[in-house]
C-alpha cells in the first residue's frame, strides 16, 4: 500500500468519525436533530467514498466516484449554509 492509500484510509477514518460525532452530538437537540442526522450521513458518505478511492486509485475515477464526491460536498455546503441559518437570530436577517 503507497502513501496515497494510506493517507485515504487516514481520511476515511476522519470523515466517518466527524459524521459519528456530528450525529451524537446533534441527536435530541430539536432543530439541530435532523440537520444533524443529515449531515453525519453525507459525512459518512464522504468517507466511504475515500475507500473506493483507494481501490480504484483516483477520486475522478470511475465516474461514479466523481459524481458521489461532488454530491457530498455540495450536501455539506448546503447542510452548513442550513446550520448558519439555524444559528441566526431571525431578527438579524436580511431580508430576502
Amino acid at each position: 500500500m503507497d502513501a496515497l492509500a494510506i493517507f485515504n484510509c487516514l481520511e476515511a477514518v476522519l470523515w466517518v468519525s466527524i459524521g459519528i460525532a456530528v450525529f451524537r452530538k446533534t441527536r435530541g437537540h430539536g432543530l439541530y436533530s435532523r440537520l444533524g442526522l443529515v449531515a453525519s450521513i453525507w459525512f459518512i458518505l464522504f468517507g466511504v467514498s475515500d475507500v473506493f478511492e483507494v481501490f480504484s486509485g483516483a477520486w475522478w475515477r470511475p465516474w461514479p466516484l466523481l459524481v458521489l464526491k461532488a454530491t457530498c460536498v455540495i450536501a455539506l455546503i448546503g447542510c452548513g449554509i442550513a446550520y448558519r441559518r439555524l444559528r441566526t437570530p431571525i431578527s438579524a436577517r436580511r431580508p430576502e
